[in-house]
């Protein structure tokens, strides 16, 4: 499906996406559906076909490996979707998924919808359709599923995994038979996953068991990933409504996790054909259509980013920088320092840091945005930039937890996280103060090192705008939030202290919790798990808002809402000042904070 064939503008607030494989889809069978579910179903609502009806291309008469297409128009379709967005400044449009497909294709097409709301409609068999799975709605507090056969630990060997999902039928034994008969001994383990309720038609009673049973799979998938070392690969077959399925393909990560062969019944032969292969790698769903020309800007990026990468770890090398690195394992510093960058830039989802080879990857989507950055900050703190974020990510290594392989769903701890992170930070910004100190040694000594450090945060600062899901900045998770005031926060408080410090070492980074309790939130379309999302720019001045701040066993609530107010403004808007006046406007919010608040701004 081409741009043109999304007949989408910049007034659009949802797609309603009608699936078509087995039997047509009506429009306005759709849009009723949405209104009587209490949405807006006609005004400002597109509506797209998705492989329009055609009885003689039925896809369940092809062999297996003739699926292929069928796949590679759900990943073209996704990527079209986002191509269109980005054209039209739009973000993440909703999508209510109304789907008549077989079961893979469902799972695999919202396994290609990931980072906004997708709702998911099941059509009964009278033909009325109701909501079937909606991401962001909260899950029920009972187990749904009860998972047989799951390892409860880890164990060595190599094969592969079956996993049977079996929700309307009891498919178990007929299926794993057949995965026996193919691959005998080379089976690992046999994982059957089915309603506590037993399986049958009736066994879903609501799209929030749904929405359980999406969490618990995604954390079945994810034990597998960990227990078996040696699998190669998971056998999935599974019987159950279509929006179950595509629930299920919202908990799929092929980057983070094994390899997933999906599998489907053949009625008239009586046999499970393999009918696509999902791995890493394997075609890049999301991945945008870059230009030539922005591959070449890309290709370049990568090549000034190797530049900085052995710098980095030829410094880092030296005898004298030793004992920077001296938290990490020893096997985890020979591998930072004998590692490397790959040779061209990714067009689809890559490991950014495989710690086992030292292997550093970067997709062109993240070069560009590298590129971006230069632009703003300039090449020497570009650099700076650089080796601060590839600093991090080895630290993280050592965390355990927060690597390439394991960094999934790690915001559902958003707390957590924020610690591992400003630790992660913390050590970054002190390699990038000892490289000042060692590259630059007159004007560290000139300018302090406390001034000094507060430069280089600044660039932290900088760097973490890029991560972003959308620019400019008009929304962020809550966890996010924290990480931006923590750490305006710590570099504010370093400039408040810039002139008594000023021929000392830098105080030493010391961990802050910083919360602002109050602000309006919604239901993040960016994440597959739930989490809210607050908006920058809609604070209600009416709402009682409190800043809360714990630093050096001090503890402090501020009341003000119109200094919130213009906290967020002004870190929405930060891309759109030079960085200097985006700088000092954030300094003046804080120096006003710290009058308040003097306890804050001691030295110790």
């Amino acid at each position: 499906m081409s741009n043109v064939e999304l007949s989408i503008n910049r007034r659009t607030e949802a797609l309603i996406l009608r699936y078509e494989h087995d039997r047509p889809v009506i429009e306005d069978a759709a849009r009723q559906t949405l209104t009587r579910e209490g949405l807006e179903g006609y005004r400002d609502v597109a509506s797209a076909v998705l492989h329009p009806y055609d009885e003689k291309l039925s896809v369940r008469s092809l062999r297996g490996e003739a699926w292929a297409g069928a796949f590679l128009e759900n990943e073209r379709f996704a990527s079209a979707l986002i191509s269109k967005e980005k054209e039209l400044g739009l973000d993440h449009l909703p999508v209510h998924f109304f789907g008549c497909a077989p079961l893979e294709l469902m799972l695999h097409l919202a396994s290609c919808l990931p980072r906004r709301r997708l709702r998911v409609y099941q059509q009964s068999g009278s033909g009325e359709w109701s909501l079937g799975f909606d991401r962001t709605m909260a899950a029920a507090s009972e187990d749904f599923l009860e998972v047989e056969g799951l390892p409860k630990a880890k164990q060595g060997g190599s094969g592969v995994v079956a996993l049977v999902v079996e929700v309307t039928r009891a498919i178990g034994d007929q299926a794993l038979e057949a995965f026996r008969r193919k691959h005998g001994a080379n089976l690992l383990a046999e994982v059957r996953v089915r309603p506590v309720r037993g399986p049958g038609p009736a066994a879903i009673q609501s799209p929030a068991e749904v929405s359980r049973a999406a969490e618990q799979l995604r954390g079945v998938l994810g034990d597998l990933h960990e227990r078996l070392g040696g699998a190669t690969s998971m056998l999935l077959a599974m019987d159950c409504p279509g929006s179950f399925a595509a629930a299920l393909g919202t908990a799929v990560n092929v980057n983070t996790q094994l390899p997933l062969w999906l599998h489907h019944y053949d009625a008239d032969r009586r046999q499970y054909l393999l009918v696509q292969e999902m791995k890493a790698g394997r075609a890049a769903p999301l991945a945008v259509e870059y230009t030539t020309a922005q591959f070449a800007v890309a290709a370049k990026v990568l090549g000034e980013v190797r530049k900085v990468h052995q710098e980095l770890v030829s410094w880092l090398s030296e005898s004298a920088q030793q004992d920077l690195l001296s938290e990490l394992s020893e096997q985890d510093r020979t591998h930072f320092v004998r590692g490397s960058v790959e040779d061209a830039p990714s067009t689809g989802p890559i490991e950014i840091y495989r710690h086992f080879e030292g292997k550093w990857g970067f997709d062109v989507g993240m070069l560009l945005a590298l590129k971006e950055l230069k632009d703003r900050v300039g090449s020497e703190d570009w650099k700076e930039c650089v080796r601060l974020y590839m600093v991090h990510e080895v630290f993280h290594v050592q965390q355990g937890g927060l690597t390439s392989y394991t960094f999934s769903g790690s915001g559902r701890t958003g707390f957590v996280l924020e610690a591992a992170d400003f630790d992660a930070d913390a050590i970054a910004i002190e390699v990038a103060l000892a490289w000042r100190k060692s590259k630059q040694e007159g004007t560290v000594a000139g300018d302090g090192e406390t001034r000094t450090m507060e430069r280089i945060i600044w660039n932290a600062m900088e760097s973490l705008r890029m991560f972003e899901p959308e620019t400019p900045i008009r929304t962020l998770s809550e966890r996010r939030l924290r990480r931006y005031l923590i750490w305006m926060f710590q570099v504010c408080r370093l400039s408040a202290l810039k002139l008594t410090s000023a021929r000392g070492p830098a105080p030493k980074l010391e961990r802050a919790t910083v919360e602002i309790a109050g602000l309006k939130t919604s239901p993040d379309p960016f994440e597959t798990y739930s989490q809210r999302r607050v908006d920058l720019l809609d604070v209600d001045l009416d709402d009682e808002l409190i800043t809360g701040v714990y630093f050096q066993r001090k503890l402090v609530r501020d009341p003000d809402r119109r200094w919130v107010k213009r906290v967020l403004e002004a870190l929405s808007r930060w891309g759109e000042k030079p960085r200097e006046d985006a700088q000092d406007e954030m300094r003046r919010l804080f120096e006003e904070f710290f009058n308040r608040h003097r306890e804050l701004v001691q030295s110790r």
